[in-house]
């Protein structure tokens, strides 16, 4: 599957139709009474091609905008921002094991097996990529691409979005995307009704971090924009009151030094929440509570299990779900994970958000995870 256009923006010209402001990739073709998909199976057929002035009905550009004018063959607006040729061929690319390229990361092994059963799936070396090659093994793939990996800054991401563009991969999430959502202050904003109160810095130094606190009282968590050290609950993550100072420097300090070149963007503090309990962790100590992950792909859930536990019924009231699906629905990214929390009195709270494609599966048996990206069949329509 070569053709994937991006959605940059959208409008309708009355009694027309909708039109689709799309990004076109080297060597991607549209022609006039194609059909597309949205990421949700819906269908889109193009009946008319412009971009400043109408073009004739087949069109072959090289990284040029143009303008889609579709007909809504199911009655809906595209969901998530991309249209492909077809939802059949989605890719999937991993990490390769850095001392056998050819083979995938031990560590993905049985993502990687499960994937396989379902769609075409390349291999990579992070480590080259890490020094700015792209080096490519495994399936030759292109078109739609999920990357399914260790976590990458911001700009080692982008880079890699751009070096497998160039070569007809075209990633779910954009390096923006990437970064609103795999860093905290991109979704804060968006949510902060319903998630805990977050404050923070971009020096990643503890005098920074510290001027934080002003004013502050209560039971906090320190972490960096992307990860915190729960596993050093009470060393280096959890503060018991943030007005004692003494033991708020040193575990702000603690954190930052233990962090050292790692520490992401700069250094949060968010209000500790008291959540419904259900043990602690075996090897660190930390408590631990009733916690789900929720995966998002194109606005909508395609699934969720319990963060902590195995083989748990998860189970929501009409309401909670409907809350869930609120909040899947103001996503502004094709592929996230939202990680969810009951606190005390009962209530759900957003406690993260993740990029999906670095996002660990938790309790999420592989094979149930990638079934969950084969579209849905659509339904025969027989007509008299």
């Amino acid at each position: 599957m070569g053709d994937v256009f991006r959605i940059l923006d959208r409008f309708k010209i009355t009694g027309r139709g909708t039109v689709y402001g799309v990004k076109n990739h080297a060597h991607s073709i549209v022609r006039i009474g194609d059909v597309f998909y949205d990421l949700q199976n819906n269908r889109f057929k193009v009946t008319g091609i412009e971009l400043l002035s109408r073009f004739t009905e087949r069109t072959d550009f090289e990284n040029m905008p143009l303008c889609l004018l579709c007909e809504l063959l199911d009655g809906v607006e595209a969901e998530g921002n991309m249209l492909v040729r077809s939802l059949e061929d989605v890719n999937f690319i991993f990490c390769s094991h850095p001392l056998n390229p050819k083979r995938v990361d031990e560590d993905y092994e049985e993502e990687f097996q499960a994937a396989g059963l379902e769609h075409a799936c390349a291999l990579f070396s992070y480590e080259d990529l890490e020094a700015g090659k792209l080096s490519l093994y495994g399936d030759d793939i292109s078109g739609l691409t999920i990357y399914r990996g260790w976590m990458m800054k911001s700009d080692m991401y982008r880079l890699f979005y751009e070096k497998l563009e160039a070569k007809g991969m075209i990633l779910i999430n954009t390096p923006d995307e990437y970064e609103r959502y795999h860093m905290l202050p991109g979704w804060y904003d968006d949510f902060k009704e319903d998630t805990a109160r977050s404050v923070w810095e971009d020096q990643g130094t503890v005098d920074s971090a510290l001027l934080l606190t002003r004013g502050l009282e209560g039971p906090y968590i320190v972490k960096d924009y992307v990860k915190s050290r729960k596993h050093e609950w009470y060393d280096a993550c959890f503060i018991n009151n943030i007005a004692d100072e003494a033991n708020a420097e040193r575990i702000i300090r603690n954190f930052v030094q233990r962090q050292d070149s790692d520490l992401a963007g700069g250094v949060v503090l968010r209000k500790f929440e008291k959540l419904k309990p259900i043990g602690f962790h075996e090897k660190s100590g930390m408590p631990i509570s009733e916690e789900y992950r929720v995966f998002a792909f194109a606005g909508r859930v395609i699934i969720i299990d319990d963060y902590w536990q195995a083989d748990r019924n998860v189970s929501f009231t009409d309401e909670e779900r409907l809350w869930i699906e609120t909040s899947v629905k103001k996503l502004k990214s094709n592929f996230v994970t939202m990680d969810i929390a009951r606190r005390e009195d009962g209530s759900l709270i957003i406690m993260e958000f993740g990029d999906g494609q670095v996002s660990g599966l938790q309790q999420i048996k592989p094979p149930d995870f990638y079934r969950a990206f084969k579209p849905e069949p659509l339904e025969l329509v027989v007509k008299d």
